[in-house]
């Protein structure tokens, strides 16, 4: 069985850290994506941290929550959002958008999609 707190600080974990390296170092992300750095990615870059931070939070402070309709809640978001972050780098990468290490970040955000999801299905079969 999938523990509901682990992947909760593992994402709260990744969260915190994709916020630094997006908001303060974004051309490591560019450099492992493959991608070119220019003013208007650091902008994107600086957003989309913001959105880590929001994420971290709420993982990490949510990490002991029961079965609740919250609970569920932030399980079928997580999941979906993860699917939907592994989803665009492959079809990014599939058009040559995106270099051979968005596929190291699709394989993780696959991971964290797949246990949300099984949280949340083991939650519903509770209810």
């Amino acid at each position: 069985m999938i523990n509901y707190k682990i992947v909760s600080l593992a994402a709260s974990a990744l969260s915190v850290v994709l916020f630094v390296l997006l908001l303060l170092v974004p051309d490591v992300i560019f450099w492992v994506f493959g991608i070119e750095g220019n003013e208007l990615a650091r902008l994107m870059s600086r957003r989309a941290a913001m959105l880590f931070l929001g994420l971290a939070i709420i993982a990490y402070l949510g990490r002991d929550a029961i079965n609740s309709a919250l609970r569920q809640a932030v399980c079928l978001g997580m999941g979906s959002l993860m699917f939907g972050l592994a989803l665009t780098g492959i079809y990014e990468f599939s058009r040559g958008f995106a270099g051979a290490g968005i596929l190291l970040a699709a394989l993780s955000e696959l991971g964290f999609g797949f246990a949300f999801t099984r949280i949340w299905l083991a939650g519903r079969a509770q209810n």
